[in-house]
């Protein structure tokens, strides 16, 4: 393939070819170049570029404004001109062509190549500020100008008076520029004087003001030292080599003009800038700043291809030489410099990082604080260096590399010239003390230049390209062949040698500057200012950090004095710390090599000690070391102790944990020592006593094992001094013991050597004689008292022995209290000898107790002595000693196991009735417990542990006992069978553990136990549990739903006819409510109460059943329940419900079969009226077939006279209406139209009407295409892109059903003309078949619509067969939207928010549209050529003026122009919307009414007439004559049966008294009987105020009102109960709730369809809304019609048996259809009065007659009108005629009243007899 293109190639151009001239758009060129060239000052900085190539050394910058002040310049000003000067070389000829050359750069040519120039823009740079550039130059000028997008030059000479040096540029401004930032212009001069080659001086004005001006100053260059021994001198591919460098210093002066400020004054005297007055007398801000600028000499060697690249990237060969040069400010020159001159802050970048100058400053950084410039490629925009194209990169990269290299020379001179002076300065020491801050200024000062020139040069990220400094970073080190040089605690050092401290932390730092005197550290400077550098250096492992080899090599060099050694432990205490959270000196994980580093530790570290003995201590020898709070240091000690001098400073713990088997020196040890190798110890009392002292001391702060041990030590050295000398201490005795004056009592000469008892007690001194002994002694002859041992054991108790104390309390000793003795004779020597000598004895009575042992007694209290307790007698030998608790003696009998309280079980025992029968005891026994519950059972009282049933619980006048856990303190637990606590001891139960209620497992078990079918216990037990709810868990409630606990009446009788009572689960029954009226016959309800329902919620008894279990009761019986509920709406709502949950109700299989298979849905059925056939009537002639046109449109009118009804069916049997017109033709059983419904009849199996019916079209002739086919295919082209956009865009989801769009449309429809086009139709479902003739539709096979020529076009046909060409599914109203959008202007769809104009693409003057055929509106084209006119208004100024009229009729007090502003903001239904507001509207504004005095009084005259004649004839309904006789005698023979009148019976005095003072009621509004125009405009707002009624039933109590106006009269209001079943031609139909719909449809179809046209007859009268009016039938009632509310209602019944013309029975006389329309006319009058007055009094007759009055006229108007066309006009005759009518009344004489509130006021019977 690459070949045969290359043939191709090679054969084209050999061919020869058009040759063509490339066009390039110069001005669009050099936007696009400035646009990438988008720096900040770029004009400026390629200027100052092009001056210093030319050699320039002075640069003058010239603003003009063309309005200058002379004495100030205002910078505020816009500049105009900008001219741009220098005196560098003039122009050559080159120069001036090279000018005109875009891209081409400087030349490649000899003498060019260190220019900074690469992509020959810079002049171009001009164009971003102007558009005619002027360029003087020497003898020459040129200017620039465009002529259109082309550039041109023009060049010309310089006359000789007007050349001068300078080389100048002008640029007129492209509009008027404010001058730049003065600060910020000023730091970019001075950034870009850096590194320039030539420029000296630049300098700035205003107009002729100078307002800035810089000075460069250079010093001698300064040769540096470049040895290549020491340093790599070329780039890592040798394409560069330094062959020298050298460092200038620079001084760059500027004086910037600063204008004086408020601030500036009020601190001019702290502020560090100097203001001078330069000649012109302009104040100036001075500022000086001090540089060093390193040059380093390169020459370039580079290969021939890569030359070969450069200049074809460049258009320049690299250069044979060239400069790096880099600007490093050291710490002298910072200092010195005015660095916190804004103007500075950029080429002073310490501490921040420098900039890449290329020529000048770009935007890349150097890593490092260091400004440099080279030989760069930059990028086009020459703001970062190019590492883009390979060469650029290579050739850049290795100068960065240079770049690197001259930082290390320059940092090594840097370093080696800070050592020379620190040699000069300071001087070099072996041992320094760091552990003091120096003071020395010469040393600190050249540590911060160290520190300086190490910050200056560590590397930092460089941005936006970090190459930068990570090329020049890895340069820096590699470079130099020697380590880097390094300012340490020791002056200037290789790296190697020094080393860094660890880091802050346990204070290790300091304390190795404390002993670390030989090994160079960094200084705490170094530390503080480059710590980044310093771990840089570290990363690289450049610089380590100090560890325990030069710890170990430190402590090798030297032995350590006391405060040396001290640190030096601590840090090692510190560093084994620090092992132990990952420290990086010590670290090593394993034990064994921690011993043997720390055995090298202990043998290296020797310490010197400065006391007497001078001596040296190696650390590896101690073993202890002292506490001088426990052995004074004043006592031999071993040699092998740490001296006291260094562990004083130390942590024992430290000491111990860190040295191995260090340990403190312990008093057993210390003692050992005193004992081994002292004798002194029994020798000396003194130092016996000493010795005895210190170990007294310490001797309860040291172990059991060790006080053995001491006292082992001792107890066979003679250490005691007794007051016969020295003595082992079990043959010594205590001071205290003095029952023999021959004891060794112990004697201690220093009294304030307080030796311890416990101390001597443990040695073995003897505190007491032996127990034996004493009691030998005191109780041998046998007369003792126990009160009185216990006395003497009492004060020796702290010596006896524990073995002696377990004597005592296991001896029966003591006595109990009331207990007798036994009196025993004994013989008594009485101390005398008989004849032979023998003694002589005597008999003697002696009393003998029964002795008891301490724990069998309890104290003798009071308290005590009443629970029966047996009670120690404490009786002294001679007098009677009483008992108290608080004595010694009460203390030491509680040792001896003396009970002061009763336990526990004793207690409760005694106060349980089971083991005490005396209640009184019971009692002291509880409230004992009770009482010192707190005290002393507290701990041991677990309540259920208790099995003693000791507890009173009341239950009713019984009282039984109970454990704490089976009683209960809430005594409704009663009810469960639980036992409740005495009302007297709820106070206590927290002692008693007695809780309120049981817990939630006892109580559900007491709960299943006790289910009852009594209702009432039940309600309580419930009500209990509700309380318990809380604590009931979530485990147990599912067990409670299925449990049968709730006890209900069902519906089986007992034998006494009573409902019985059985128990159902919650889930079977639900709660009683207002609304569930018709559900209460069908499910169990129950009502229990609030509280008890609660608990009942949460079992799950619900407020309603759920949807199931609706559906369920639905399917099983639904007869019943559209009985029960209704029918209708209810019966419609329950099915909604259903619907909404079909996919949880699909789950249940069975349940939805069932659904299936069930007529519970409720399908609607229209019928027809008429009783016309439903074929067509079609006539033949002359062998033709024609259509009756007249019968189709009088069908058409005759399809609005249905009757609708409801009935039950299978899903089978009804059908989803999605086609109307097969609706109105076979009129099946169809789904209410509601979306939620359809699909759940569908879901259920119910089929689309469309899918049952089958369509087929003929004709006679086919006409092809017409005038009128053509005109029907410009419409629908025209109009199908807006149906198919406003159709997806109102349904998106129905673009799956759109199977054509509208190109497809265009290119294939055809309409073609037919004659006698018909449509025949067959309902698959009963075999029905019609034919009827169609103007239009569609055959999907050819995509053809067919039309008829007769007649005018139907354009619904035409929409009908388009949808069915373009939609896979036609859906109900897709004809209706389609044929609005056909027929409608472009003018209205726009109005009406439809964006024509984007879906047809109009443009803005488009032709005037063809008309639509038979469109109802040809003159609304015209608007639509206008596209922006407004919208037109919706009325004419004549509609606007009728609709005001009739509008003023009825509110005739409202201001006209309030009236014509609300009509102008309607649409449709003007005046009636405006009506219906008005309506609603009681402050709308009304008309200023003046009256004049003649009409007051006219006026007041005729309502005191009016007055008296209600007074004088309070009743009006005896029909004396008057309007109501002229009506009747009008419309013919009245018939009517005069009924006499009753006397009035007499009245009570009360009624007398209201009857001489009537009051009528007061009127409301302006309704005043005074004022016809009042009185019809209040009539039409009655008559408006009707409205439709919207409920499915209706059902209102009979009412009896006693009307006061009459004493015989009462006003009656019959009960009414309908049900809602459907329309008849519109109107609503209701029938009383036992009738069957049907049944009236069959029989009266035909008297409902006349009686309709009466009442809509009269509605036109009365301009009434049908949809207020409504009819109804009952079977049996004197209700005529009555108001609900201003709903009015007819009864056909009426009208059946009074005007029907079927009607031929002999009660009546047959009456036309005039007699019917006057009776109806009275009726309604009757009824609309009834919108004014609830009752029948006169107030209801006069609105009643006002009515009859207004609109008499209107109504003649209507008969004439029908006797004109009486014979089209009758009402077709009906089919069902031989049914009987119930028998009613006579007709009326006058008409009743209505009520209008809740209950509906009827026209009865009665009211007509009265």
């Amino acid at each position: 393939m690459q070949s045969r293109l290359e043939l191709v190639r090679s054969n084209m151009m050999e061919s020869g070819g058009t040759e063509e001239k490339v066009e390039v758009n110069q001005r669009h060129l050099i936007d696009k170049i400035l646009a990438r060239y988008s720096a900040e000052y770029v004009l400026y900085r390629e200027l100052m570029q092009n001056a210093d190539d030319a050699t320039s050394t002075n640069i003058e910058i010239q603003f003009h404004t063309g309005q200058s002040d002379p004495m100030k310049p205002n910078l505020s000003a816009k500049m105009e001109k900008i001219t741009f000067k220098n005196n560098g070389i003039p122009f050559r000829p080159e120069d001036w062509s090279r000018l005109k050359r875009i891209a081409e750069g400087n030349p490649g040519k000899r003498g060019h190549e260190q220019k900074i120039g690469a992509f020959g823009v810079g002049f171009y740079s001009l164009f971003s500020v102007c558009e005619n550039p002027f360029v003087f130059s020497g003898s020459q000028c040129m200017a620039f100008y465009f002529k259109g997008d082309q550039l041109f030059a023009k060049r010309a000479d310089v006359p000789e008076e007007d050349r001068d040096s300078w080389t100048s540029f002008l640029m007129d401004l492209r509009e008027p520029m404010e001058i730049p930032d003065l600060d910020d212009f000023a730091k970019f001069l001075s950034t870009s004087m850096g590194f320039t080659a030539n420029l000296r001086k630049i300098t700035v004005k205003f107009d002729q003001h100078v307002i800035f001006c810089i000075n460069k100053g250079m010093g001698e260059p300064e040769s540096m030292q470049v040895d290549s021994r020491k340093v790599h001198t070329s780039s890592p591919q040798r394409m560069f080599t330094i062959t020298g460098a050298s460092m200038r210093k620079i001084q760059l002066t500027t004086e910037k003009y600063a204008p004086p400020t408020i601030m500036s004054s009020i601190f001019s005297n702290n502020n560090n800038k100097q203001y001078i007055d330069s000649s012109s007398g302009l104040p100036m801000e001075k500022a000086n700043i001090f540089l060093r600028v390193v040059t380093a000499s390169l020459d370039v060697n580079v290969a021939r291809n890569f030359e070969k690249e450069m200049e074809r990237s460049t258009k320049k060969k690299p250069p044979k030489k060239t400069n790096f040069q880099l600007v490093y400010t050291g710490r002298e020159e910072l200092d010195a410099s005015e660095n916190n001159s804004t103007i500075f802050k950029d080429l002073i970048p310490f501490p921040n990082q420098g900039r890449v100058f290329i020529g000048f400053p770009t935007h890349q950084t150097t890593g490092c604080c260091s400004h440099m410039a080279a030989r760069f490629i930059p990028s086009v925009e020459r703001e970062s260096i190019d590492f883009a194209e390979r060469y650029l990169r290579i050739w850049n990269t290795e100068l960065l590399t240079v770049g690197g290299l001259l930082c290390r020379i320059v940092y090594n001179s840097e370093m080696e010239q800070i050592h020379r002076l620190y040699r000069e300065l300071v001087g070099y020491d072996d041992i320094v003390d760091k552990s003091k801050q120096s003071t020395d200024d010469a040393k600190i000062m050249l540590e911060r230049q160290a520190a300086h020139a190490l910050a200056s040069f560590t590397f930092q990220p460089s941005t936006p390209s970090p190459l930068v400094g990570n090329v020049q970073e890895e340069q820096f080190f590699k470079s130099s062949k020697a380590p880097a040089m390094l300012m340490t605690s020791h002056g200037v050092q290789s790296a190697l040698h020094a080393r860094i401290l660890p880091d802050p932390g346990f204070n290790s730092p300091q304390l190795l500057n404390d002993f670390i005197k030989t090994i160079p550290t960094m200084t705490p400077i170094l530390m503080d200012t480059c710590k980044k550098s310093i771990d840089k250096l570290q990363s690289f492992g450049i610089l380590r950090k100090l560890d325990m080899n030069d710890v170990l090599k430190e402590l090798d060099t030297r032995p350590l004095n006391t405060n040396e050694m001290t640190a030096c432990m601590k840090w090692w205490i510190d560093q084994n710390k620090k092992n132990m959270s990952s420290s990086v000196l010590v670290t090593t994980n394993n034990n064994q090599e921690m011993i043997q580093m720390r055995q090298r530790f202990l043998d290296a570290a020797i310490l010197s000690t400065t006391d007497e003995n001078d001596k040296l201590v190696a650390l590896s020898t101690i073993k202890w070391w002292i506490n001088p709070k426990l052995i004074p240091l004043d006592m031999p000690v071993p040699d092998s102790v740490l001296p006291f001098s260094v562990s004083k400073s130390l942590y024992s713990q430290d000491l111990g944990a860190y040295f191995g088997n260090w340990g403190e020196l312990s008093l057993a040890e210390w003692v050992q020592y005193i004992a081994n190798n002292n004798k002194e110890l029994e020798i000396s009392a003194n130092f016996a006593e000493r010795v005895l002292f210190v170990i007294s001391r310490g001797y309860n702060h040291v172990s059991t094992k060790n006080q053995s041990e001491i006292c082992k030590i001792l107890q066979s050295k003679k250490c005691i001094p007794t007051r016969y000398g020295m003595r082992l201490p079990h043959e010594s005795y205590f001071e205290t013991v003095k029952l023999f004056d021959d004891l060794p009592i112990i004697r201690f000469d220093n009294t304030k050597h307080n030796i311890s008892d416990v101390f001597l007690s443990a040695l073995g001194v003897r505190k007491h004689v032996e127990l034996q002994l004493v009691f030998d002694r005191l109780i041998s002859d046998g007369s003792w008292s126990h009160v009185d041992l216990i006395k003497y054991l009492t004060s020796v108790q702290g010596t006896l022995s524990q073995t002696e104390m377990n004597r005592l309390c296991e001896t029966p000793i003591f006595t109990k209290e009331g207990e007798e003795p036994r009196i025993k004779t004994v013989e008594r020597k009485t101390g005398q000898n008989d004849a032979q000598g023998n003694p002589i004895t005597e008999k003697q009575q002696k009393k003998f107790y029964r002795r008891y042992k301490a724990k069998d007694l309890y104290a003798p209290t009071d308290t005590l002595r009443k629970l029966n307790l047996p009670l120690i007698d404490w009786k002294g030998s001679t007098r009677a000693t009483s008992w108290r608790s608080t004595s010694e003696e009460a203390r030491f009998m509680t040792r001896l196991g003396l009970l002061s309280i009763p336990s526990l079980t004793s207690i409760l025992t005694m106060a349980s009735p089971a083991t005490t029968e005396d209640k009184a005891l019971q009692m002291r026994a509880l409230h004992y417990f009770i009482d010192n519950h707190k005290q002393h059972y507290e701990d041991v009282y677990h309540p259920n542990q208790i099995d003693i049933a000791f507890l009173p619980c009341s239950s009713g006048e019984k009282t039984y006992y109970s454990t704490p856990r089976d009683c209960f303190t809430n005594p409704d637990v009663e009810v469960l069978g639980f036992h409740a606590l005495h009302q007297d001891l709820i106070c206590v139960r927290d002692k008693l553990g007695v809780r309120e209620n049981p817990d939630a497992k006892r109580l559900l078990e007491a709960f299943l136990q006790n289910i009852t079918q009594d209702i009432e216990k039940a309600k309580r037990i419930f009500e209990y549990m509700a309380s318990r709810m809380g604590d009931i868990g979530y485990q147990q409630w599912p067990k409670l739903r299925d449990i049968k606990f709730i006890p209900v009446q069902s519906s089986q009788k007992t034998s006494n006819n009573k409902n019985t009572l059985v128990l159902v689960e919650p889930t079977q029954c639900y709660f009683e409510s207002g609304e569930t009226t018709f559900h209460k016959e069908l499910f169990l309800y129950v009502d229990f109460g609030q509280l008890a329902n609660s608990f009942l919620r949460s079992c799950g008894v619900k407020d309603e059943p759920t949807t199931m279990e609706l559906a369920s009761m639905l399917v099983k019986d639904p007869a019943r329940f559209w009985n029960l509920s209704g029918g209708g709406e209810r019966y419609l709502s329950v099915l909604r419900q259903i619907a909404g949950q079909y996919y949880h109700i699909r789950s249940n299989r069975r349940l939805l079969q069932d659904m299936k298979n069930t007529p519970f849905l409720v399908g609607i059925k229209k019928s027809q009226m008429t009783g016309l056939p439903e074929e067509q009537h079609i006539s033949k002639d002359n062998n033709k077939e024609t259509i009756n046109h007249d019968e189709v449109n009088q069908k058409e009118e005759d399809q609005e006279d249905e009757f609708v009804q409801y009935r039950l069916a299978k899903a089978s049997e009804v059908f989803i209406i999605d086609d109307t017109m097969a609706q109105q033709i076979f009129s099946p059983l169809s789904a209410p139209m509601e979306p939620l419904l359809e699909e759940f009849y569908a879901h259920l199996g119910s089929d689309r009407l469309s899918r049952q019916v089958k369509e087929t079209y003929t004709y006679s002739q086919h006409m092809g295409v017409t005038t009128r086919s053509k005109a029907v295919t410009d419409a629908i082209f025209e109009r199908v892109p807006i149906i198919i956009y406003q159709m997806m865009s109102d349904n998106p989801q129905r673009q799956k059903e759109l199977c054509h769009d509208d190109k497809y449309v265009k290119r294939n429809l055809k309409v073609i003309q037919t004659r006698e086009l018909r449509i025949n139709r067959k309902f698959k479902h009963t075999g029905e078949q019609n034919v009827q003739p169609t103007t239009a539709c569609g055959d999907k096979s050819s995509f053809t619509i067919y039309i008829s020529s007769m007649g005018e076009i139907d354009y619904y046909d035409i929409a009908n067969a388009l949808c069915t060409l373009i939609f896979t599914r036609v859906r109900f109203n897709d004809a209706i939207v389609v044929e609005r959008y056909l027929t409608a202007t472009l003018t209205s769809l726009r109005r009406k928010g439809v964006p024509v104009d984007r879906i047809l693409n109009i443009r803005k003057n488009v032709e005037k549209h063809k008309p639509i055929p038979t469109s109802p509106t040809t003159t609304q084209s015209l608007l639509e050529q206008n596209q922006r006119q407004p919208l037109v208004p919706t009325l004419t100024p004549q509609q606007l003026d009728q609709c005001t009229k009739q509008v003023l009729d009825v509110f005739g007090d409202c201001q006209e122009g309030y009236v014509r502003q609300l009509l102008a903001q309607e649409r449709e239904n003007h005046a009636e919307n405006v009506i219906n507001k008005l309506l609603n509207d009681n402050d709308y504004p009304k008309k200023k009414q003046v009256k004049s005095d003649k009409e007051i009084k006219e006026e007041e005259e005729e309502q005191q007439r009016r007055r008296r004649a209600i007074e004088n004839n309070p009743t009006t309904n005896n029909n004396q004559g008057g309007f109501l006789d002229r009506i009747w005698s009008w419309k013919g023979s009245r018939q009517s049966t005069p009924v006499p009148p009753s006397p009035p019976p007499k009245a009570p005095v009360e009624q007398q008294e209201i009857i001489k003072k009537p009051r009528l009621p007061d009127s409301q509004g302006t309704i005043t009987p005074n004022y016809t125009s009042n009185i019809k405009q209040n009539l039409k707002r009655a008559i408006h105020s009707c409205q439709s009624y919207s409920d499915q039933h209706l059902f209102s109590p009979p009412q009896i009102n006693k009307v006061v106006e009459s004493n015989n009269y009462c006003d009656v209001k019959p009960q009414q109960n309908l049900v809602a079943c459907g329309r008849v031609k519109g109107i609503a139909f209701y029938v009383h709730r036992d009738v069957n719909p049907e049944d009236v449809q069959q029989q009266y179809s035909g008297a409902m369809s006349r009686f309709v046209d009466i009442i809509k007859g009269l509605a036109t009268v009365f301009e009434l809304k049908t949809s207020s009016l409504h009819l109804f039938y009952d079977t049996q009632g004197s209700t005529i019609a009555f108001n609900m509310n201003g709903s009015l209602f007819m009864n056909l019944r009426y009208y059946l048996a009074l005007h029907d013309e079927s009607n031929d029975s002999n009660q009546f006389k047959r009456v036309n259809r005039k007699e019917a329309l006057i009776y109806w006319f009275m009726t309604i009058c009757h009824e609309l009065a009834h919108n004014f007055v609830g009752d029948h009094n006169s107030e209801h007759e006069f609105y009643m007659s006002s009515f009859a009055e207004v609109y008499l006229e209107s109504l003649m108007h209507y008969l004439t009108t029908l006797t004109t066309t009486s014979s089209s006009s009758s009402s077709p005759p009906s089919s069902n005629n031989n049914n009987s009518i119930p028998t009613i009344t006579p007709p009326p004489t006058s008409f009743p009243s209505t009520n209008n509130n809740n209950s509906p006021s009827s026209s009865t019977t009665q009211d007509l007899l009265q």
